[in-house]
């Protein structure tokens, strides 16, 4: 008979790491929506393109996409700081 699942010490590593992920991926949100108000209000105020922000802006997401890939159980891959920052480049935007 094979043990179920709680049993097993992957098991417990894991939710570990889910839960320290979850408190990671609320901050996450907020450093998102500042960054969200931050663009907005620079594309309002003036004629330039936030490009600096812009891009920061779309490697958070793809950070916090890869939390939820790895909450949901998409992805057995730890995000940052187990695999490097996701770098978007402006190709994979297209």
């Amino acid at each position: 008979m094979s043990k179920p699942g709680y049993a097993k010490q992957d098991f417990w590593f894991r939710l570990i790491f889910m839960v320290f992920y979850w408190f990671v991926l609320n901050l996450a949100l907020t450093v998102f929506g500042i960054l969200v108000v931050l663009v907005s209000l620079v594309k309002l105020g003036s004629k330039h393109e936030p490009v600096t922000l812009a891009c920061w802006l779309t490697n958070v997401s793809a950070f916090i996409g890869q939390i939820f890939a790895y909450l949901s159980y998409a992805d057995e891959e730890k995000p940052f700081p187990f695999q490097p920052w996701p770098q978007v480049t402006s190709d994979d935007e297209a």
